[in-house]
């Protein structure tokens, strides 16, 4: 069987897109001439030329049917891509960054196809229809890429035209940020869903369709199946089949200002199909792959996140309302999608100082004061650490994440987080992932 072949923007790096002929040319497709076709054109203009100063007939019908067949050579050629009906599809799951996504282009007609990949991925793959082609992508930048037009090779039997002409429709192809193991935190999103936690915003199962058993000392209050209890003439409990669910918040720095902070951030550009491009910064990336890898983690754990940014708002256009072990992965998923378009907002810091969460985020944080509060940040000064210390009444089980440049400066922010019971973590946010643990203070 053979090999499936794979492109990896990260083996093309050294490989740029340049075009050889003038733009006036490929934009009448006149570079589809080759050197016999442009000398046959010439000397066909030549003797017409001169038959006209000599007053010579048969010279100019000469002249006149070399032009004519330099011309038609090349309108037969590049009228031919209109014949080849192209089939694009993505064979994978919607792909994300890292991700092997198999791909299959398929052309009905007789012709010679080569596939047109982003440009950072050099020469895609080039078969002989009618057939197709199954070919592998990894994308190492989230956005949303454009895959196609393919180029079609046109000629003639007389040589007169070579030369590749787009031909069929392009594909969208929206790539997800970057999802990781995180050995490094094998705790996390692992609290055993009991008690309060449990069932204080979780069970979706029919109030009539479970199972009871007898009221044990330890079990929550919430539990108390009170028709059973009557039924029996004693308390009895709620005996759920199910995973429960409960919930836990993220919080995501989403603050251009924060994440392209000094020259040691580098800008990223990533693309948007046909749209403008989105700026972006190695920090914030990683920030984002974080995310998404931690939701990932709590919502196989059986938790729903909320995914906000630090004003409150949602980071997906679907919020998920249903409380439910489905509606915990649905949440991730809308999460996880919504990243191929997440932008950077470009707003200015907050007015009142220190506070770097909103209202609206202040506020709904007071519900989640028994249930996880993950905190992703770009940039912290010491008088926004000791104000987002001060959250420590309200939220008892958070863990945040400052990725940032130069870690070793943190230390004064550290200190004023220690006093919070939070689990901390200062990291150098342009390293990868798997390696900036090493590295953690």
């Amino acid at each position: 069987m053979e090999k499936i072949p794979r492109y990896d923007s990260r083996d093309a790096l050294s490989w740029t897109r340049t075009e050889t002929t003038p733009p006036a040319l490929r934009r009448w497709h006149l570079d589809l001439f080759t050197v016999r076709g442009w000398c046959t054109a010439a000397a066909g203009g030549l003797l017409v030329f001169v038959s006209y100063l000599l007053g010579r007939h048969e010279m100019m019908a000469l002249g006149l049917a070399l032009l004519t067949l330099a011309l038609a050579s090349w309108a037969l050629a590049f009228n031919l891509r209109g014949r080849t009906n192209l089939h694009r599809e993505l064979l994978s799951v919607v792909p994300s960054v890292g991700e092997v996504s198999r791909l299959r282009l398929t052309c009905a007609e007789p012709a010679t196809i080569q596939e047109q990949l982003p440009e950072d991925f050099g020469p895609g793959p080039r078969f002989q229809a009618p057939g197709s082609v199954e070919y592998e992508l990894v994308f190492r930048t989230r956005g949303i890429h454009l895959l196609g037009p393919a180029q079609q090779i046109v000629g003639d039997p007389l040589g007169l035209i070579r030369g590749m002409v787009r031909t069929g429709d392009d594909l969208e192809v929206p790539v997800r940020s970057q999802l990781h193991a995180l050995d490094r935190l094998a705790s996390l999103g692992e609290r055993t869903l009991t008690g309060d936690a449990k069932f204080s915003r979780s069970t979706t199962a029919d109030y009539y369709d479970v199972a009871t058993r007898d009221y044990q000392q330890g079990d929550s209050i919430r539990q108390v199946h009170w028709k059973a209890s009557a039924r029996h003439g004693k308390l009895m409990v709620r005996q759920e089949n199910h995973v429960a669910t409960a919930q836990a918040l993220l919080a995501l720095d989403t603050s251009l200002d924060r994440w392209i902070h000094s020259g040691s951030d580098l800008k990223l550009s990533l693309p948007q199909a046909r749209a403008e491009a989105l700026t972006s910064s190695r920090r914030f990336e990683n920030a984002l792959s974080l995310a998404s890898s931690i939701g990932l983690r709590y919502a196989n754990s059986g938790y729903q996140l909320a995914f906000r940014n630090l004003d409150g708002m949602p980071l997906a256009e679907r919020d998920q309302q249903s409380i439910s072990e489905l509606g915990a992965l649905d949440s991730f998923e809308d999460f996880h999608a919504a990243t191929s378009e997440l932008a950077l907002v470009n707003d200015a810091m907050p007015a009142n100082g220190a506070e770097i969460f909103g209202s609206s985020l202040h506020k709904e944080l007071l519900g989640y004061r028994d249930e996880p509060v993950i905190m992703i940040l770009g940039e912290l000064d010491t008088a926004q650490a000791a104000w987002l210390a001060t959250l420590a009444r309200t939220v008892r089980h958070g863990e945040l994440f400052l990725l940032v440049s130069h870690p070793e400066r943190y230390l004064r922010v550290h200190q004023e987080l220690a006093r919070t019971g939070w689990k901390i973590h200062i990291l150098p946010g342009n390293m990868s992932i798997d390696s900036m643990w090493n590295d953690e203070r």
